[in-house]
């Protein structure tokens, strides 16, 4: 367990041996799932830190029409909802749904401050991983508040060309992975990226997307 998680986001910088030191005593427990079973139920109280040990998990809610929203996909070794772990309204703000055959390891919320008392590594890579995830769930709402694909797509590409200082990028999602990230269907994304191409606002070479016309990418947000 202990190379594994080395590679885990919450053990940054700390050696295996350090990580049993830090898990001596501590009572956690293992737990395995197949596909598509549900490890944690959206609303149910946070009383874990759960890290996936194996396999890949995502987020799920489901809107007010019945239509499923993947929030996130996540892949081992990483921990599920850590912002969630503390607090007064501390319940899973999503269902938590194994994709592949995963296992985790499930430490109490008690059994984890103690970890966390041990270790100021521990400490501080937790509180780095919670400021991540806040600011991640922020960039989820602002696609959600977009009303139209294209507005959504131009956030994300416009996104990607400030931090890479340039008008020419690579999409680092597919469009089926685009399309769960923005909450709509993968060939309504298609047809809005080949709109944006046929009206010369961008060039789109598969993943390769070159930025013709930011002031109009921009319109497109408002």
């Amino acid at each position: 367990m202990n190379d594994i998680l080395i590679n885990c986001p919450l053990f940054k910088d700390i050696e295996a041996e350090e990580i049993q030191r830090i898990f001596d005593k501590i009572f956690y427990q293992m737990k395995e799932y197949e596909i598509n079973e549900i490890i944690a139920y959206q609303d149910e109280k946070v009383e874990h830190l759960i890290i996936l040990l194996e396999g890949i998990a995502r987020g799920e809610m489901v809107d007010i029409s019945g239509k499923t929203i993947v929030i996130e996909e996540i892949e081992s070794p990483k921990p599920l909802a850590p912002a969630f772990i503390f607090g007064i309204n501390n319940n899973y703000p999503v269902n938590i749904v194994s994709q592949t055959n995963t296992k985790i390891l499930k430490i109490p919320k008690f059994e984890f401050v103690k970890m966390m008392q041990r270790s100021d590594k521990l400490l501080i890579n937790f509180m780095n991983n919670v400021s991540g995830r806040a600011q991640f769930l922020s960039q989820k709402l602002k696609f959600l508040s977009f009303h139209s694909i294209k507005g959504k797509f131009a956030y994300y590409i416009l996104n990607l060309a400030k931090n890479n200082n340039t008008n020419y990028i690579t999409l680092q999602l597919s469009q089926n992975k685009l399309a769960e990230l923005f909450g709509v269907t993968r060939p309504s994304l298609a047809r809005a990226i080949r709109e944006l191409h046929n009206d010369k606002i961008i060039r789109a070479d598969a993943k390769n997307i070159q930025i013709l016309n930011t002031y109009e990418l921009y319109e497109l947000m408002k």
